[in-house]
């Protein structure tokens, strides 16, 4: 197989299941057996890391510093496509720095993904401190990211706009807070329709007696309905990036995958 083929990822390659642990994994080579932390472990572990008047307290990721582990736990914001999604990266590309994933498990409605602790600092922070060399060394690091992500692909015999599993797109930008989420979609084409369509509804009051789909779009015709469907991140925002803080220029760790998926390029 060249190493081309091995960057073609299909649905069949992925794992899945509500509940897989990579017994291969560093965290068990690392930790002598220890066992992954259960639902309960973990909750009882962010009562200890956020107070109880802390709205971010069911949502924050959980850090267990001795073993190495972050554990993201929640129900409808942490989904197992993440986890896919970083095990792609890891067996296909390690090329992206990225955490490693250990696994993901399914309890009493909460989906929890087991992953790397990564030491790092991000560029929001480090950003103001850092000179204009590390600068100019961080955007081409960056863009050697960017680079990587493109050299994974679909199977072109099933290609669709949607989650790395096939699963409804997931962006608070489009969603907004919609149930059922949106997609996947089979094309290009239908993921415009659909944002077109999204766009108009609510709009009757200005058109009266029209419906939504009747509703002129001028902004329609200006979004490419042939542009090509690739692997994007979703969210690279500077507080989604890690990097070293004694060399800036280099990138530790892209994290906060969970709007990843197979998007348009642009």
């Amino acid at each position: 197989m060249s190493a081309d083929s091995k960057r073609i990822i299909s649905l069949s390659s992925l794992p899945s299941g509500p509940n897989v642990i990579f017994h291969e994994s560093s965290f068990f080579s690392r930790n002598n057996g220890r066992s992954l932390p259960t639902l309960s472990e973990v909750r009882a572990e962010s009562a200890r890391q956020h107070s109880d008047d802390d709205h971010r307290k069911d949502n924050s990721p959980v850090i267990f510093e001795s073993l190495g582990l972050l554990v993201k736990y929640g129900k409808e914001r942490v989904q197992v496509a993440e986890g896919q999604c970083l095990w792609v990266l890891n067996h296909f590309l390690p090329e992206v720095p990225a955490p490693e994933i250990y696994g993901w498990a399914a309890e009493d409605g909460y989906v929890l993904l087991y992953m790397e602790l990564v030491n790092g600092v991000t560029v929001e922070k480090r950003w103001p401190s850092m000179t204009d060399d590390e600068k100019a060394g961080f955007w081409k690091a960056l863009r050697a990211v960017f680079d990587n992500l493109r050299k994974l692909s679909q199977d072109p015999n099933d290609a669709f706009v949607g989650q790395i599993n096939r699963g409804p797109l997931y962006d608070e930008a489009i969603d907004n807070s919609k149930d059922p989420r949106p997609g996947p979609f089979a094309s290009v084409k239908d993921f415009h329709d659909w944002c077109s369509i999204t766009i108009r509804t609510g709009c009757e009051i200005h058109w009266p007696g029209m419906k939504p789909e009747e509703i002129p779009d001028p902004h329609r015709v200006m979004v490419p309905n042939d542009a090509p469907i690739v692997f994007t991140h979703a969210e690279l925002h500077c507080s989604n990036i890690l990097i070293d803080p004694e060399n800036p220029s280099t990138i530790v760790a892209i994290v906060n995958w969970h709007y990843s998926g197979w998007w348009p390029d642009y």
